[in-house]
């Protein structure tokens, strides 16, 4: 199966699955403030209002409060919040899954414009030369938006045997900087491609 046809295989089943969905309505940004401000009372006031109109007659005959309704409504939202993490978690390992795959292809496509670089000062790389220049444009416009790496301090000069530093006893040992946030294969290709 091609990735168009499995794409598409996707959709279809995405297509199936919205259609279980009783009542789906699409995000929408210009009423997500007002819905959101009104549910955030649903889940400490429904339950309370059901034992309000079923146990006092004169509230339940103001038919105020669609009863049997909204119970359905929250065993519905209930049952669907596991759906939700489901589909949330499915979500982000679809785009890892996607990124990785590309992470890899970028790390190859680097080593490819490293050898290409070199190759091209050949005499008979004439014709590559179009295609390093296209290669190296990418590349220092990619490093324009990458965060550079911080430059570590110095380590501190050790005590002498025996001594303790100022508040020794209650200085809790600083985390490890994390100097990078690309893999080690992409940063030694990078340092690789990027090298004069």
């Amino acid at each position: 199966m091609s990735p168009e046809e499995r794409a598409a295989a996707m959709m279809a089943k995405l297509d199936e699955f919205q259609a279980l969905i009783l009542n789906f309505q699409h995000h929408d940004p210009n009423e997500i403030r007002r819905v959101a401000g009104v549910a955030r009372f649903a889940p400490d006031l429904i339950v309370p209002t059901i034992a309000t109109v079923t146990s006092f007659p004169p509230a339940a005959q103001r038919n105020l409060f669609d009863t049997p309704g909204n119970q359905l409504l929250v065993r519905s939202h209930d049952s669907l919040g596991p759906v939700v993490q489901r589909l949330n978690t499915l979500a982000d390992g679809l785009e890892f899954t996607r990124n990785s795959g590309m992470a890899e292809a970028g790390a190859q496509a680097l080593d490819v414009y490293t050898w290409a670089k070199s190759y091209s000062k050949r005499r008979d790389a004439t014709a590559l030369r179009p295609y390093v220049a296209r290669l190296s444009k990418v590349v220092k416009k990619v490093l324009n938006r990458r965060k550079r790496k911080a430059k570590s301090s110095p380590a501190p000069s050790p005590l002498p045997q025996g001594a303790q530093g100022f508040l020794a006893s209650t200085v809790v040992p600083p985390k490890p900087a994390v100097d990078d946030v690309y893999p080690d294969y992409f940063n030694e290709a990078l340092d690789r491609a990027t090298k004069k």
